[in-house]
């Protein structure tokens, strides 16, 4: 069963959270009294918390130690003196306190049997970490990652909103800069690894997909040995996990699933059937020789490479494969990820969590079959975080979709490389207000053709505004 994430069970005496990231007490009449639970957001912080505050570059949540107080935080923990008097009791913490009180909780739940699935990848990290959760669910007692709280602050806020009684954690790890999975692998520890794919996301931090791969493969440096269950699992089908099975065998326990039929792998989808509405294959595991037949509610071959990942999980875990086939059949994608939403003969795919360039292309390639007869239209905003690689980027994108649409519109800095590479400006515009203004416009003269819309851009580009205006349109609203 699947764990809810909003269940707060952490409950820690002052004492023991002081001595669990090495801080003294202020202000404290009673080590032995406990919190309800960690918030780091005044705005949310319920009556009992512990407020944690966080520093970055243009926040101190230090300055708000008092006002955590006041609304109902018990002691708080704080990484410089207050200037004000919290009024309750309080530590200061050098480095990374979040993190080492998550640590901490981790070695405790893992002593009780707790075991953890770190995902991390390019691109696809948030639907393998939700698909394997819900696999794994239909056998075990099951904690994942909420939205997107997969960095430096969310690990820790994962860990510390598991319920007590979880036996398999799937926690999803990201990352912009070389290190932070490290970071991230030391908090969690692992058991199990997943690693979506090597893509070009964060390229511009990054400098090269050879050093991408080594990033991700921080991952791998947490895992247990063999005889203790420690795996990563990857698919064929990418070039650098596969092209690098000699380096990562060297280094851990590598296990490989593919839909198109590598030898090397020993989780297979076969006889892959794509339609409109779902994926149908025959899985195939070639340790124990089993097959079943699965049928994913989500179009495209890469879905197909998520879905295989997370049925490895689950036989590695000791789950059937006809146990894992029958759970795929009932999983629901996050929200604005290849949801769908239909109007009459207009139908809508909601994308827009993030993009990068392999998402998008993946993306393009299954609005076809989505499509149908109707118009392919792709409504699309930049890519961020490619640095010097985003003008190549973005003619390659512009020449996909000159391949894959029938027609496309796109705003962001990059609109004159995306209209060199799809050969026509015409509905290429900086701004996302005249992208819009201009898809009114053309919209007015195809009113009555059914049409399939893919809304899809970096998240900083805030595409649901497109989408919105696309739904009072057709809605009518």
């Amino acid at each position: 069963m699947a764990l809810m994430q909003e269940d707060l069970f952490v409950r820690m005496t002052f004492g023991e959270i002081a001595d669990r990231i090495g801080a003294q007490l202020v202000n404290c009449m009673d080590p032995f009294a406990a919190v309800s639970g960690f918030s780091t957001d005044t705005r949310t912080i319920e009556k009992g918390n512990c407020f944690i505050a966080l520093k970055g570059e243009n926040f101190n949540g230090n300055l708000y130690a008092k006002q955590a107080a006041d609304k109902g935080a018990v002691l708080c923990i704080l990484s410089e003196k207050p200037e004000i008097d919290p009024g309750v009791p309080y530590l200061v913490a050098a480095g990374d306190a979040y993190g080492k009180l998550a640590e901490s909780c981790i070695r405790t739940y893992k002593q009780n049997g707790l075991r953890v699935v770190g995902v991390t990848g390019s691109s696809g990290k948030t639907t393998v970490k939700d698909m394997t959760a819900h696999v794994l669910a239909a056998r075990f007692r099951t904690y994942a990652t909420s939205g997107n709280h997969n960095n430096h602050v969310g690990v820790p806020y994962t860990i510390l909103h598991m319920p007590p009684e979880t036996e398999i954690a799937v926690i999803e790890m990201g990352m912009n800069h070389a290190g932070e999975i490290r970071h991230l692998a030391d908090i969690a520890e692992p058991d199990m690894a997943i690693i979506t794919n090597i893509g070009t996301a964060h390229i511009g931090n990054l400098g090269s997909q050879e050093n991408i791969y080594l990033a991700k493969t921080e991952i791998i440096e947490h895992l247990p040995d063999e005889g203790r269950g420690g795996t990563l699992l990857a698919s064929a089908e990418d070039k650098y996990l596969y092209g690098n099975m000699a380096d990562l065998r060297e280094r851990t326990n590598v296990r490989y699933s593919t839909y198109c039929g590598s030898p090397d792998a020993e989780l297979l989808a076969e006889n892959v059937i794509e339609s409109a509405e779902n994926m149908r294959f025959t899985l195939r595991y070639t340790v124990d020789g089993s097959t079943a037949e699965a049928v994913l509610p989500m179009t495209g071959l890469h879905n197909v490479t998520d879905a295989l990942l997370a049925v490895h999980t689950g036989l590695r875990f000791g789950m059937t494969l006809a146990e894992c086939a029958a759970a795929l059949g009932s999983f629901v994608p996050g929200a604005m990820r290849s949801e769908r939403v239909k109007y009459g003969n207009i139908t809508i795919i909601r994308d827009y969590y993030n993009a990068n360039p392999e998402a998008m292309a993946a993306a393009l390639q299954s609005l076809g079959v989505i499509a149908g007869d109707a118009q392919k239209w792709a409504i699309l905003g930049n890519m961020n975080e490619l640095g010097e690689f985003a003008a190549e980027r973005h003619r390659e994108l512009g020449a996909l979709c000159r391949q894959y649409t029938d027609a496309a519109f796109f705003c962001g800095e990059n609109h004159s490389d995306f209209a060199e590479g799809y050969g026509d400006a015409e509905f290429v515009c900086l701004t996302q207000e005249t992208l819009m203004e201009r898809l009114a416009a053309v919209l007015r003269m195809h009113a009555e053709e059914p049409i399939c819309f893919l809304i899809k851009g970096s998240r900083g580009m805030h595409m649901e505004r497109v989408n919105d205006m696309l739904e009072t349109m057709f809605s009518g609203t």
